[in-house]
C-alpha cells in the first residue's frame, strides 16, 4: 500500500507585518536565540487558518490556486486587516506562543475559510487514519470528532489566536515589549518534503 505522506502538502497561514516579525526577532536575540535556527522556522511566524494537508487526487494545484484566488474575490470579510493585541507569551504544548485577542467576525472568517478549503484535502482510510492520529495525543472525544471530520482535532472551541515564537527548550522572558499585530497577507502556502520550509505559492495582500 503506498504510504499516505506524499508531498507536496499545503497550508493557509497569515502572514504578520514586518514590524511585528522584526519585534519577534528582537526578543529572541534578547533571550540568546534566533528564529532561523529552530525548528520552527520551516513554518515562519504565522497564524494558521488551513491546517497543512495533502491535496487530494481530484484536483490539481492549480485548481486549488484558482479556488484561493476566487474565494478572496468575492468574500467581504476583512476582519483579518484589524489590529490585534498581544495579550502575553503562554506555553501550548511543546512551543512558547504570543497570544492575541480575537473576535467573531475574525473567528468566522478562518472557520469558514478552513471549511471551504477542506474540500481539497486528501482523505485517509481507516488504516492511513490510525497511523495520522499518533501525530497527537489524549485527544478528547470531540477533538477526535473534528478530527475525523476535518483532518484536525485543534479547532473551532480548541483553537485559539496565536504565534508560534520558540520551542520550550529554552526559558523565554517576555519583556512587554510587542504590544500589537498586524497581518501583511493570506497565503496559500506549499511545502515539497517534510525537512522543506513552506513557501508562499498565492497570497491576498491585506495592506
Amino acid at each position: 500500500m503506498v504510504n499516505y505522506i506524499q508531498f507536496p502538502r499545503y497550508s493557509i497561514f497569515l502572514i504578520p507585518n514586518k514590524l511585528f516579525i522584526d519585534q519577534v526577532d528582537k526578543l529572541l536575540l534578547k533571550n540568546d536565540l534566533k528564529f532561523d535556527s529552530l525548528e520552527l522556522s520551516k513554518y515562519g511566524l504565522h497564524y494558521t487558518v488551513k491546517a497543512p494537508f495533502y491535496l487530494s487526487h481530484l484536483y490539481s494545484e492549480e485548481e486549488l490556486i484558482n479556488s484561493f484566488k476566487d474565494y478572496f474575490l468575492s468574500n467581504q470579510n476583512k476582519s483579518y486587516k484589524d489590529e490585534f493585541n498581544v495579550l502575553g507569551l503562554k506555553k501550548i504544548k511543546n512551543v512558547f506562543v504570543l497570544k492575541m485577542n480575537t473576535n467573531e467576525k475574525f473567528n468566522f472568517l478562518c472557520n469558514d475559510i478552513m471549511r471551504h478549503f477542506d474540500l481539497f484535502r486528501k482523505t485517509l482510510n481507516q488504516e492511513e487514519i490510525q497511523k495520522d492520529l499518533k501525530r497527537f495525543s489524549n485527544l478528547s472525544s470531540l477533538e477526535k470528532e473534528y478530527y475525523y471530520i476535518w483532518g484536525y482535532p485543534y479547532l473551532f472551541e480548541f483553537n485559539n489566536h496565536h504565534i508560534s515564537v520558540s520551542d520550550i527548550a529554552k526559558e523565554i522572558i517576555f519583556d512587554n515589549s510587542i504590544k500589537s499585530l498586524n497581518y501583511s497577507n493570506i497565503s496559500l502556502m506549499k511545502q515539497d518534503s517534510s525537512d522543506g520550509k513552506f513557501i508562499s505559492i498565492c497570497q491576498r495582500d491585506l495592506s
